[in-house]
């Protein structure tokens, strides 16, 4: 089961030790894989953390996970959408739609690894899914809807329950 908390971004590294601490019972190194995602070595602990408009998603869990978020902000998608296939962009009718296919893509690359740029032309969502290469991805996408941000969660099993980390900040 995934472990999601929100705080506030400048918060972010203060509560994601303390998360790790009680989760662990140690604050772990941190370290970073050869494309840059962070991770820890050796325990069977993972996390994905992602911030928008001042707030801080972090995902922590007993296997691999990414996660992501935007904020609403009204802004004009329509140079990422041309670059969307035909099948997903009938699927967009405004900018939470655009929101849940761009988060559920990017937390697909937080999972895996590596950057959105090596995965454009190869990753899309359709229907409720991710296909890398045209094929369904092995994973779970499930979303957290507000009335500012979507966030993705992408994982195995992207089953996850929200924690409260208020007490860390």
């Amino acid at each position: 089961m995934i472990s999601l908390y929100f705080c506030p971004e400048n918060e972010r590294r203060k509560v994601l030790c303390k998360l790790l601490e009680e989760r662990l019972g140690y604050i772990p190194e941190i370290a970073r894989a050869p494309g840059g995602k962070p991770y820890i070595p050796g325990n069977g602990a993972y996390f994905s953390l992602s911030h928008s408009g001042g707030i801080c998603a972090i995902a922590l869990s007993d296997a691999p996970v990414g996660v992501d978020t935007e904020a609403f902000r009204g802004k004009d998608r329509a140079r990422v959408l041309a670059s969307f296939p035909q099948n997903e962009r009938a699927e967009i009718a405004g900018e939470r739609d655009f929101l849940m296919h761009w988060t559920a893509r990017e937390a697909y690359v937080k999972l895996a690894g590596g950057s959105i740029w090596g995965y454009v032309g190869r990753l899309y969502f359709v229907g409720g899914q991710l296909f890398l290469d045209g094929k369904k991805a092995a994973v779970q996408t499930a979303f957290r809807i507000t009335e500012s941000a979507v966030t993705a969660i992408c994982a195995e099993s992207a089953q996850f329950t929200e924690g409260d980390c208020k007490k860390y900040y």
